[in-house]
């Protein structure tokens, strides 16, 4: 007599069950909206600076300005960092010994292109 035939394996693998954060995150990805680089042309090639949105530069700008939009003058470098990012020292080595009338239209500009830093009277996360 044959032996009994055992069932076929199932080629079917079931998707591993995506945990509470995976979720939150990948709903979170799906509705960010990058915005386009900002083009620093102070060197060659430019250096592009991205938006200050992810978690780490967006909490460090908060921490760093006030809620009337004002920043300690012993956080410039700190701030120019955070909305800098990865960028800073590219950007850095070129204005650090420039007349420091050249740091703050270039923050502006650069605030302008991303509008990452609130302007008086607009709120910031955690500020009522």
């Amino acid at each position: 007599m044959a032996a009994p035939r055992k069932p076929a394996a199932s080629t079917e693998v079931e998707a591993p069950k995506k945990g509470r954060y995976a979720t939150l995150r990948d709903e979170a990805r799906g509705k960010h909206k990058p915005l386009p680089p900002y083009e620093f042309d102070g060197t060659e090639p430019p250096t592009l600076i991205s938006a200050p949105d992810t978690v780490e530069r967006a909490t460090a700008l908060a921490r760093l300005i006030d809620s009337k939009g004002r920043v300690n003058e012993r956080d410039v470098v700190p701030l120019f960092e955070s909305v800098c990012g990865p960028a800073f020292d590219a950007v850095w080595d070129v204005i650090k010994d420039e007349p420091m009338e050249v740091l703050f239209p270039l923050f502006a500009d650069i605030n302008s292109h991303f509008a990452a830093i609130p302007e008086e009277g607009d709120d910031l996360p955690g500020n009522a």
